[in-house]
C-alpha cells in the first residue's frame, strides 16, 4: 500500500494540519474545500445520512473519519480490501486520539494553525508501520531533490540493524561497493536517531559524498530500518 496525504479538518471546513507522504503537491485548501463538500452532500442526499467513509477510483482511495469536532481524510493507494480495513482502523484511532488531546482547544478553537503542529507526532505513532514498509522515492528522484526527503530512525530499526543487518555478510558486501565501512552505517544511524534529518544535512554530517549517502539511506529504507517523512 501507498500513504500519499493526511488532512485533519476543523467542524468549519478548515484544514487544521496536513501531512504529505509522497512527492505529488496539491493545494491542501482545495482537498479541503472537496471533502468538505462531499461530505455535506453524502449526508444530505444519501438514505441512511451516515456521513462518507471512502471514496476510491481504481488503486486510488480516500479513508475518511469523523469525530464531533474534527475529521480526517487519508488519502493512499491500494488493491487490497484487507489494506484498506487496517487503514480504516487506523485512521479512527488517529481522529478519536487527536480530538482527544487537542479537545481544550478545539472547543473554543482562534483560527491558530500552530495550535496544532504536534498532531504530527500523533499521526506517525499511529502510522509508522505502515511508513517502515512503504518503498522510499526513486533513486533519480531523490538525486535530483535531496532536500525534499528527511529520514529517522526509531528503537524498532535500530533493534533490526542490530540483531540482523549490522554483521550481514550480504550488508557489508553492499557496503564494500560504496567504499564504506560499518562504522559509516553506525554514525549515520546515530545522527537519525536524534529526529528527522534532511538528506544534504545527513551528507554534512557524515562528510560523505551526497550522492553516496543517498544510495546507503534509500538501501536502509527497503530494509525496513528507517522512517521516511517529508
Amino acid at each position: 500500500m501507498d500513504l500519499y496525504d493526511i488532512y485533519v479538518i476543523y467542524k468549519g471546513g478548515q484544514t487544521i494540519f496536513h501531512k504529505n507522504f509522497s512527492t505529488v503537491k496539491v493545494d491542501p485548501d482545495l482537498v479541503t474545500a472537496f471533502l468538505t463538500a462531499v461530505t455535506n452532500f453524502s449526508q444530505e442526499v444519501l438514505p441512511t445520512g451516515d456521513p462518507l467513509r471512502i471514496i476510491e477510483k481504481g488503486y486510488s482511495k480516500i479513508i475518511m473519519s469523523y469525530e464531533a469536532l474534527i475529521m480526517s481524510a487519508l488519502i493512499c493507494g491500494s488493491n487490497n480490501p484487507e489494506d484498506v480495513e487496517q487503514l480504516k482502523v487506523r485512521i479512527d484511532d488517529i481522529v478519536k486520539e487527536l480530538q482527544a488531546q487537542y479537545y481544550p482547544i478545539l472547543r473554543n478553537w482562534g483560527g491558530k494553525t500552530s495550535d496544532f503542529m504536534g498532531m504530527g507526532d500523533v499521526i506517525d505513532d499511529h502510522l509508522k508501520d505502515i511508513l517502515r514498509i512503504a518503498l522510499p522515492p526513486p533513486l533519480e528522484l531523490m538525486f535530483s531533490t535531496p532536500d525534499k526527503f528527511t529520514f529517522t530512525i526509531d528503537e524498532r530499526g535500530l533493534n533490526l540493524y542490530n540483531s540482523y543487518l549490522r554483521n550481514n555478510k550480504g550488508f557489508n558486501a553492499f557496503l564494500g561497493k560504496l567504499g564504506l565501512e560499518i562504522s559509516w552505517v553506525d554514525r549515520a544511524l546515530n545522527a537519525l536517531r536524534s529526529g528527522k534529518v534532511g538528506l544534504p544535512d545527513l551528507a554534512n554530517k557524515l562528510g560523505l559524498d551526497l550522492q553516496i549517502t543517498i544510495v546507503l539511506i534509500r538501501d536502509l529504507k527497503l530494509r525496513g530500518l528507517l522512517l521516511m517523512a517529508l
